[in-house]
């Protein structure tokens, strides 16, 4: 898939591991995407919202919280987002039917996650 869907997408990075979201943001940024982040807790991902991202990707364990408030935050205002997580079983009911990275994952895979929750 083509990367083109992510080049100007100002997106959201979540991720709790730095040289993980290190690792994506450098990835996404080469797509041509303005990279929020990476953002290593909820407090910083939710002082990351403005201005809105267009699309989010989030690790679900945060160390000891969960980014399920950033996922609220994001379904509230519309902004679509993938779930790049080990933690699975952990997501709620309300965010089961949203895109879904099982780690480990590559960043190929997250990127085609990104573009295809962006064109849905």
């Amino acid at each position: 898939m083509s990367n083109t869907a992510l080049t100007g997408r100002r997106i959201l990075v979540v991720e709790d591991d730095f040289i993980l979201g290190l690792d994506l943001a450098t990835m996404l940024e080469q797509a041509g995407a303005k990279v929020v982040g990476p953002v290593m807790t909820v407090q910083e991902a939710l002082d990351a919202l403005d201005p809105l991202p267009d699309i989010g990707t989030l690790d679900v364990q945060l160390g000891d919280e969960t980014s399920f408030p950033v996922a609220d935050a994001l379904a509230q205002r519309g902004i679509p987002f993938v779930f790049a997580t080990g933690a699975a079983t952990m997501i709620p009911a309300e965010h089961q039917s949203g895109p879904l990275c099982q780690k480990p994952v590559s960043n190929s895979a997250v990127m085609k996650a990104l573009s295809e929750a962006l064109a849905a």
